[in-house]
């Protein structure tokens, strides 16, 4: 598979992965708050609007990674949530926290479980860094290619 073909793979794999993870935190802000509120890394009056700021950071970063506009741009920002994120979970799990992840509701709410945050919350953000990183060193970083 030429390296082409894998950056647009990945760019869309990762784009809607972050879109899907937007939509529930979108439509129920008062839920992520309270999510964002359990990482105990902000403080209060922050909270509100970290809540209602990152999925929409998540939601226009997935699509301009579908659409190629600025890809590499929006694969840092995702980098930097991601790692924060990370971080975060790491941070509580460390000092015994445990919490609702907060990261993908829908999937959540279409099987019927709710997931906390664990070691394997840390790896799977890990392999999306991992997604993510190709698409960072090697995406194009223009509105429009001329062909």
């Amino acid at each position: 598979m030429s390296s082409s073909i894998t950056i647009t793979v990945l760019r869309f794999v990762t784009g809607a992965l972050f879109i899907l993870a937007s939509y529930p935190k979108i439509i129920n802000p008062v839920h992520f708050s309270a999510v964002v509120a359990e990482y105990q890394l902000l403080p209060e009056s922050l909270i509100p609007f970290a809540a209602i700021i990152l999925p929409w950071i998540e939601l226009m970063c997935g699509v301009m990674l579908i659409l190629n506009v600025f890809a590499q741009s929006n694969a840092l920002i995702m980098m930097v949530v991601l790692v924060i994120f990370t971080i975060g979970v790491t941070n509580n799990l460390l000092r015994g926290i445990i919490h609702d992840c907060g990261c993908f509701e829908l999937l959540d709410g279409w099987l019927g479980f709710q997931e906390e945050i664990s070691f394997s919350t840390i790896l799977r953000d890990l392999f999306f860094i991992g997604l993510i990183l190709p698409i960072l060193l090697y995406g194009s970083n223009v509105f429009f290619r001329r062909r």
